[in-house]
């Protein structure tokens, strides 16, 4: 019998990769509905200019939550590194926003305390999303 806690860090994983992919797709048909009404305008019109290859990269990343979110609610072995790559394409495109782009996602979003918090926690949550598959995968829970 599996251990409460695998599905509900399954579901959490499964709504952080439908969340993602939604507002992926929102922002790529740019559609200003639910969450991304709070962004400013600002902010929709510079990712709808990011570069192509961050582009691909913040695509993989969706891709590879959902599908790894998925794959760890099916107890499959792939969902371990599924969620590595994700959490480590999210890394490429968070360096990018903060630090390489021009202008900045800090400089768009006017500067302060919330962007860099939204994406700590990003990042921490899929992180820890990574961890606790590959603790399931050691356990023996993902085959």
């Amino acid at each position: 019998m599996r251990r409460w806690h695998f599905y509900v860090m399954g579901l959490i994983a499964l709504v952080y990769g439908l969340i993602g992919l939604t507002e992926y797709v929102m922002i790529t048909f740019g559609l200003r509905v639910g969450w991304l009404e709070l962004y400013p305008a600002e902010q929709m019109v510079w990712l709808k200019a990011v570069p192509d290859w961050v582009n691909v990269v913040w695509l993989a990343h969706v891709f590879l939550a959902l599908v790894g979110a998925l794959c760890l609610l099916a107890h499959l072995q792939s969902a371990v590194w599924m969620l590595a790559f994700a959490f480590l394409t999210l890394v490429v495109v968070s360096v990018w926003m903060f630090f390489f782009a021009m202008p900045t996602v800090v400089a768009v979003t006017g500067g302060g305390w919330i962007p860099w918090t939204l994406a700590g926690l990003v990042l921490l949550l899929s992180f820890l999303i990574y961890i606790y598959a590959r603790q399931e995968k050691q356990r023996g829970e993902v085959l």
